[in-house]
C-alpha cells in the first residue's frame, strides 16, 4: 500500500472539517440558479383585483394604447391584446379625419400581441367600462 502525499491528506482533512460549509454553499448555489431561471421564465405581473377587463394607457408622448394592462415588478409594464387608434385624413381638408381601432400585430413588421412599456412613459391608466365603444369592439374582435 502506498502512502498518500501530505497535500492530499491535508485536503481530505480540510474537506472533513468543512463538510457543512461545502454542503451549504452547494445548496445556496443550486437555490440561486433555480430562482434565477424561475425569474427569467415567469413574468412577475402583479395581480389587480376589481379592475375592468380592458384599460386605456396614456403615454407621455401622446400615444394611447388599449388592452389588458399589467403592473410588473421592475421598470416595465405590460399590455396584452393591444389596440390603438389610427386616423386617416380624407381628400376633403374640411372633413374630420376618419378614426378606426386597429389591433396591434397586423402591421407589416408583425409585432407580438403584447407590449412592454417603460413605467416612466406612462402618464395614467384608466379602466374602460363595458359601455365603451372601444371595449365593445375589442370584445367582439377577440372572439
Amino acid at each position: 500500500m502506498t502512502a498518500l502525499p501530505l497535500g492530499f491528506r491535508r485536503a481530505q482533512r480540510w474537506i472533513r472539517e468543512h463538510r457543512h460549509l461545502l454542503r451549504n454553499s452547494a445548496v445556496a448555489t443550486v437555490m440561486f440558479l433555480g430562482v434565477f431561471f424561475f425569474v427569467q421564465w415567469w413574468d412577475f405581473t402583479v395581480p389587480a383585483f376589481g379592475r375592468a377587463q380592458y384599460q386605456a394607457v396614456f403615454l407621455a408622448n401622446g400615444q394611447t394604447y388599449f388592452g389588458r394592462y399589467y403592473e410588473r415588478l421592475g421598470a416595465y409594464a405590460k399590455i396584452e391584446d393591444v389596440y390603438y387608434l389610427q386616423q386617416t385624413s380624407s381628400a376633403d381638408p374640411n372633413a374630420a379625419p376618419d378614426t378606426k381601432v386597429v389591433r396591434r400585430g397586423r402591421e407589416l413588421h408583425g409585432p407580438a400581441p403584447r407590449m412592454l412599456i417603460p413605467k416612466s412613459a406612462v402618464l395614467f391608466v384608466e379602466d374602460l367600462t363595458d359601455a365603451s365603444p372601444i371595449a365593445q369592439f375589442m370584445k367582439q374582435d377577440s372572439r
